[in-house]
């Protein structure tokens, strides 16, 4: 899961560029206990758990990155789609799963 690995220091940077420690904790706190959830669904429901978990640490960090959750799930869409580009971790195929999951939840 080398793929995970460098989106969640990807997404670690954001967050840590989080000022306030309250709002920062909260963040870190919330995107790891949705991996972990993810985790167990993922496997239960035999989806490929290295994508879902991509999807998991990409679903708020719009949200925590600029603090505004208005549209956040068609803007968290956007800006996974830009970082998975920038970071080149994903085909078309997987990019487009990974978006399609905050616009369908």
């Amino acid at each position: 899961m080398g793929r995970l690995k460098e989106l969640r220091k990807y997404a670690d940077g954001v967050l840590y560029r989080m000022e306030d420690a309250d709002k920062r904790n909260s963040a870190i706190t919330h995107l790891y206990g949705v991996s972990l959830a993810t985790t167990v669904i993922a496997k239960k429901r035999g989806f490929d758990l290295e994508i879902a978990l991509m999807a998991a640490m990409l679903h708020a960090l719009h949200a925590y990155k600029t603090g505004s959750y208005d549209e956040h799930e068609h803007k968290g869409a956007d800006l996974a789609r830009k970082i998975l580009g920038e970071l080149k971790l994903t085909d078309d195929a997987e990019t487009e799963l990974i978006c399609f999951c905050y616009i369908s939840s």
